[in-house]
């Protein structure tokens, strides 16, 4: 079967929800499913060369419905897209974006900029939240070539895209989280010193936010940190992610969860 044809006055040009809509492909692209489970927390700290992500791993309902969710993906090589809120919806947002920016570089031959791409999610959004009560707030971050930086794009629950030039959190925990990060960024962090702020971010809010999960040394099961630089999006290793989480829980072990005069 061929693609379909459209006439002049009703071509969807190189938009790939536009087009899903005209073609009748879904009456609805980011589907109609009622899901219970909620996705929580995820957060991105800029450093000098690039950005981190880390995001927690679990999803809620009036339980704990999964353990193990993957709330950051790459939307392509040097973007990655994260998700808060309903984790079904969320799961088929990051489809849907990673979709578009690929239909967008095949109908113009030609790839869209980071802000391009933040952007390009705000109807997606707006389509969504503005319509459904299951609500997604995504997370947008990458590598921008054309500035030789790392930029990170949040948005707010009808689609207003915002750039932050420090850091961003997304999910129930963000009050935890952005109390460390507020204390702990500075503007000349290498890539070391992100990796460890972001990951105490996490900690922070997996210890006081009953609906984000933090370290898990029960089931081995670990936060998942990204970096975006100009070698692309880059997942740490499950070894190297255990042992931050490790030197963390041992510092807290040691004063025995009591809060000290530094904040690691």
């Amino acid at each position: 079967m061929g693609l379909p044809l459209f006439n002049a006055s009703d071509d969807p040009g190189p938009s790939f929800l536009h087009f899903a809509l005209r073609a009748g492909l879904v009456e609805n692209p980011l589907g109609s499913g009622v899901e219970g489970r909620h996705a929580t927390t995820v957060i991105a700290v800029r450093y000098v060369g690039g950005v981190v992500m880390v995001g927690d791993r679990q999803a809620t309902s009036n339980y704990i419905a999964s353990r193990d969710v993957r709330k950051i993906e790459a939307a392509d090589r040097f973007t990655a897209l994260a998700i808060s809120g309903s984790a079904a919806r969320g799961m088929e947002f990051i489809r849907m974006a990673q979709l578009s920016f690929e239909h967008y570089e095949k109908m113009t031959d030609t790839s869209l900029s980071l802000e391009g791409k933040a952007n390009y999610l705000s109807p997606i959004i707006q389509r969504n939240n503005l319509g459904s009560p299951l609500m997604v707030i995504p997370l947008l971050a990458g590598w921008d070539p054309s500035h030789r930086d790392g930029r990170i794009f949040e948005y707010d629950g009808a689609g207003g895209c915002y750039e932050r030039r420090d850091f961003a959190t997304i999910g129930s925990g963000s009050p935890f989280a952005e109390s460390a990060l507020r204390l702990g960024f500075r503007a000349d962090l290498d890539r070391e010193a992100a990796l460890e702020l972001g990951a105490l971010a996490i900690y922070e809010a997996g210890d006081n936010d009953p609906s984000t999960g933090g370290p898990d040394f029960v089931r081995n099961l670990f936060p998942m940190i990204i970096t975006l630089d100009e070698n692309g999006f880059t997942e740490l290793p499950a070894e190297e992610v255990e042992a931050r989480f490790v030197t963390i829980n041992e510092r807290r072990t040691q004063s025995q969860g009591i809060a000290g005069g530094s904040l690691r």
